[in-house]
């Protein structure tokens, strides 16, 4: 074999140890896996090392091939804390102390390699046989320094492919195999240049076999990885599946009883009208019922009647869909039309006095005008059942911000009514809860599903005997889509 064709086989090697290089950079950066970075420095110094070969081949003089000698070791020192940081990062052997401390080897040798320790071109030696003619620098003239650091790196070889043995890995076979040529290789090249026999360098086509094989364990472990995640992913999908329907289930189970408990509610809040309105009628019957008895009987049926339409009223409110169709509101029209309303449906309205005051010029809003005035007239109402004898009724409009930073317009609703204590706050906004005879307990859930439909925020104070403060924010303006 001819000096160059040795020397394109070197330059081939080197395209191809740098092509696998881009590619392990480029999986690394994506992916930030630290066996594409160890391959990286494997591959790295084996092109390096490789085409560091080349050109000592095509050397002019021996200084010239002297110079490529010491960087072929240099080089070569990189691929093999590559391929020990690659063994570590593929089987976890050896340890990343000792990947760490062949590291720091690596440190110290390579500056000794470029400061010319390991070759001295002017030291050329005639050779005592030849293999190939190797032109103008036959021999190395090497020093101590180098079989002294090739004693190292050999023992350390043989530590690492020991500790790698001992792993039960399935790529260890070939990790073996990677690393044993490398090492093996650098003991036949030393054992040459020991005997003074001139023959082309085993080194560099080794580590070049070896980044190959260290190549091909990394598409082995991304094939692997790709098919072990293909089948969590079919796991995964089939997994949702199931939940799928066991949610579909639970939903369903739920469903029923919730069905069940609202059918017990409304059972419980329908009976007691009927009750009071039979009672009522057969009271009507007697025929010697006075006038005065039989007006108070008229009036028990007129209340327990809109009792029951009232009942009946919030619960479609409360179950049908909330789909809020904005419009441009004037709140301030949107809360007179709700007093109306609310004062309707209490016939004591005329003992509490309301004051509607606004306290920025900002009063407008976009939202559903109908969901709107349901929700204020519900507020209102309870605010109107907390006076029975009397009192005032205050709403302020004044600027305020939502939790998410954006401008909103809060309405205050204070009365000075008999307020509520803590376990009836706290219990205030269930559905169904009410502490009031002719209450249906759906006011202050419809409240909040109204306000929250909006983008808004309810927020409720009260204390025992100090009166109830309900405070509305809605923005000013919609959220804004994602």
């Amino acid at each position: 074999m001819s000096v160059d064709v040795l020397q394109a086989l070197l330059v081939a090697w080197t395209a191809v140890t740098v092509f696998s290089v881009a590619l392990a950079a480029f999986l690394y950066v994506r992916q930030r896996a630290r066996e594409y970075l160890a391959f990286g420095i494997l591959g790295a110094g084996s092109a390096s090392q490789t085409m560091a070969a080349a050109l000592f081949y095509g050397a002019d003089d021996a200084a010239g091939g002297g110079f490529w000698m010491n960087m072929g070791f240099a080089f070569g020192a990189i691929a093999a804390v590559g391929i020990f940081f690659f063994a570590h990062e593929l089987v976890g052997r050896p340890s990343e102390r000792l990947v760490r401390f062949m590291a720091t080897g690596a440190g110290v040798g390579v500056p000794l390699t470029l400061a010319g320790a390991f070759v001295d071109p002017g030291a050329c030696v005639s050779s005592q046989r030849t293999l190939i003619d190797l032109g103008v620098f036959p021999v190395a003239g090497v020093t101590w320094a180098y079989y002294a650091y090739t004693a190292f790196g050999i023992g350390t070889v043989v530590y690492v492919m020991r500790d790698v043995a001992r792993s039960r890995a399935e790529s260890r076979e070939v990790l073996l195999l990677a690393i044993g040529i490398y090492g093996a290789a650098w003991a036949v090249d030393s054992t040459l240049r020991a005997l003074r026999i001139e023959a082309p360098f085993f080194t560099e086509h080794a580590v070049f076999l070896s980044t190959i094989l260290a190549s091909y364990l990394l598409l082995d472990r991304f094939v692997r990885n790709a098919t072990a995640l293909e089948q969590r992913t079919e796991e995964l999908a089939q997994s949702y599946e199931e939940l799928a329907h066991v949610e579909e289930e639970l939903v369903r189970k739920e469903q029923l009883a919730a069905v069940g408990e609202l059918s017990a509610v409304i059972a419980h809040e329908v009976r007691n009208p009927l009750a009071v309105l039979r009672n009522a009628v057969s009271g009507l019957r007697r025929q010697e019922l006075g006038q005065e008895d039989r007006l108070t009987l008229l009036e028990v049926l007129d209340e327990e009647s809109n009792r029951l339409n009232r009942l009946v009223r919030d619960l479609l409110v409360y179950a049908r869909p909330v789909e809020p169709q904005a419009v441009a509101l004037e709140l301030v029209d949107v809360l007179e039309r709700a007093m109306d309303l609310a004062r309707r449906d209490h016939r004591r309205s005329s003992q509490v006095r309301v004051d509607i005051a606004p306290r920025t010029e900002a009063t407008t809003v976009e939202g559903d005008p109908d969901l709107l005035e349901r929700a204020f007239a519900n507020v209102i109402e309870n605010a109107l059942q907390a006076m029975p004898d009397g009192g005032a009724l205050t709403i302020q409009l004044e600027p305020a911000e939502l939790a998410d930073g954006r401008p909103a317009v809060a309405i205050r609703f204070e009365d000075t009514g008999e307020g509520m204590d803590t376990l009836v706050r706290s219990r205030a906004r269930d559905p169904f809860f009410t502490t009031r005879p002719s209450g249906t307990g759906l006011g202050l859930a419809i409240v909040e599903r109204a306000v929250r439909a909006h983008a808004g925020e309810v927020d409720l104070e009260s204390g025992d005997e100090d009166g109830t403060t309900v405070t509305i924010a809605l923005p000013t303006r919609p959220r804004a889509e994602p």
